[in-house]
Parts: structure tokens; sequence; C-alpha cells
């Protein structure tokens, strides 16, 4: 007999571990996170450029890119965005071994 309010589908107890933020890992090198059944996080440290991996139920896999916005200003000063993304990109390509 199964136990009361278990989930009773395997994604429903992963969407459920995800939720709750036990499925994270944080490391030197960054943070991967699995934010449901179906869709990944990775963070890279160093870089406010990350990535979401989805798979969506007719089977196509989305990839997107994401901004950790948090890392792009300092509380104390004041910063003008659109520079601030600017040289985000023009260090994240300067830095990639093509």
């Amino acid at each position: 007999m199964p136990i009361e309010n278990n989930p009773q589908n395997l994604n429903d107890g992963i969407d459920i571990a995800a939720e709750a933020e036990y499925l994270k890992l944080t490391s030197n090198v960054g943070d991967v996170k699995l934010n449901s059944s179906n869709e990944i996080e990775l963070q890279p440290k160093g870089t406010i450029f990350g990535a979401k991996v989805k798979a969506e139920e007719n089977g196509n896999i989305t990839p997107t890119l994401t901004f950790d916005t948090k890392k792009l200003w300092n509380k104390n000063e004041r910063f003008n965005p659109k520079d601030t993304v600017d040289q985000a990109l023009e260090d994240f390509w300067d830095n990639q071994n093509v």
C-alpha cells in the first residue's frame, strides 16, 4: 500500500525534489540544478551567462541562454546596463578558444 501523499509517478517525485532544491549541485566550477523532471539549468562561475535545457513533451530539446542579473551590478555603484551586458559579451568572446 503506498504512503499517503506519496507521488505515484517518478516524474512527480523528481519535480517535488527539484522544487525544494534538493537536486542542486554547487561546485567551484558553477551550479547545476535540476529544475524539474524535464529541465536542467547550468550557471558557470565567473560569467553572467548560463543555460537551461528542456525536453519538451513532443520530444524536442529547447536550449535557452540565461543571464545571472545579480552579477551585472554592484549595489554601491550606478551603472549602465547596456554597457555592462556589452562588456560581459566582449569578455565572454575574448575568453573563447575558437
